[in-house]
């Protein structure tokens, strides 16, 4: 769409500036998706108390552009795509690879800038063997989470045999793989693996059989309702294993109240959690605990947010203009502490925060080892 012109045949300026988003707003992942939101609108909100984003000699107000995905892919890149086609400058990413590759691959066609977070590095990599050239990602590297259960587990006395449950996507695929590989190289053992579709919720016989290996340490890679079916078919069966860590659906901030209790004392990774401190770590606690029910996940997913937003307004800024281009090529140049730590991009588009292990205790996610694996002394 060629952008309006005066009488003098200039280009006039925009009357707003326009960022996407594609949301899992409803489906198996909509508290990432509300979380996220939050931290979206308060970055725009933010840019927009001030009179809007200077470029040139005039502000220019922000707009937020938000549409449901429900958790669907293919839903995602055909959003992205309208987003852009109605005017976006620029995308801020969903969650998890399965929304943000369908996003970065529309991103890349179009040749508009995207900046992702909530999306494991490696998997979101694995999208485009060729490497990304518009899309971005700030979140954690899977090599150093799945490494976090096995440090976790050591502060524990178990027999070193895990049962490992994982879906055939793509998290599920890399973190399955790398337990695997690298459960030798810190003394453990896959006793048991169950691998099943996207979305599956009846695990009957593979708890049965992940019983019967004697594991007494659990990890799963799920879906949120998934994870309530996990546990509740293992409370049902009387499997009760030393740790049971519980990616992805434990970093739903309502998975305690989903498995009626039975999630409390598990154990799920994570990138921002009271302790760190990580800056305005106390203000966003204090602003956003009530509203997301306690510190947990979804206040990181807030933060991160939060944080995706201001890279790209930032970028704007230093670039001086919307055009991609130049926007690109200013998030690329990006080095700077937000509220999700120091921001700088590598040569593969990613920057890889911290992560850290945390248990569920209650409506909050508590610190268990401290970040890049050093663990605490008591």
């Amino acid at each position: 769409m060629a952008p309006p012109r005066s009488r003098a045949g200039a280009p006039l300026p925009p009357s707003e500036i326009v960022l996407g988003t594609t949301l899992p707003m409803s489906g198996q992942l909509a508290r990432f998706g509300g979380a996220m939101r939050q931290g979206y609108e308060r970055a725009v909100d933010e840019a927009n108390a001030e009179g809007g984003l200077r470029l040139g000699r005039r502000r220019t107000p922000l707009r937020l552009e938000v549409a449901d995905n429900g958790s669907s892919g293919d839903v995602a890149g055909a959003q992205a795509r309208a987003l852009v086609q109605g005017g976006a400058v620029a995308l801020l990413g969903p969650a998890t690879p399965q929304l943000s590759i369908p996003v970065s691959v529309v991103a890349e066609q179009l040749k508009v800038p995207v900046v992702h977070t909530m999306t494991p590095i490696r998997a979101w990599q694995g999208g485009n063997s060729s490497g990304w050239a518009w899309s971005w990602d700030v979140f954690f590297d899977e090599v150093r989470m799945t490494a976090t259960q096995f440090e976790t587990a050591d502060l524990l006395d178990t027999n070193r045999q895990v049962a490992l449950f994982t879906d055939e996507e793509e998290d599920g695929f890399t973190m399955g793989g790398l337990w695997t590989s690298t459960a030798p190289q810190h003394g453990y053992r896959i006793a048991y693996h169950a691998e099943f579709p996207v979305g599956c919720t009846e695990f009957r016989s593979q708890v049965a059989e992940a019983k019967a290996s004697g594991a007494d340490v659990l990890i799963a890679q799920v879906l949120p309702t998934v994870g309530v079916a996990l546990l509740r078919e293992m409370a049902a069966q009387g499997w009760r294993p030393r740790l049971a860590f519980v990616e992805k659906a434990g970093n739903t901030g309502t998975f305690p109240e989903q498995t009626g209790g039975l999630a409390n004392g598990t154990y799920a990774a994570n990138w921002y959690v009271a302790g760190l401190g990580l800056p305005s770590e106390e203000e966003f606690i204090e602003r956003y605990a009530g509203i997301t029910g306690g510190v947990n996940s979804d206040l990181g997913a807030i933060v991160a947010a939060y944080t995706v937003a201001l890279i790209v307004v930032d970028a704007m800024r230093a670039a001086g203009t919307t055009a991609a281009p130049a926007v690109n090529e200013a998030i690329g140049g990006t080095d700077a502490v937000y509220p999700l730590g120091r921001i700088a991009f590598d040569d593969l588009h990613c920057c890889a925060i911290p992560v850290v292990q945390t248990r569920w205790e209650g409506n909050d996610m508590v610190l268990v080892s401290a970040r890049d694996g050093v663990l605490p002394e008591s």
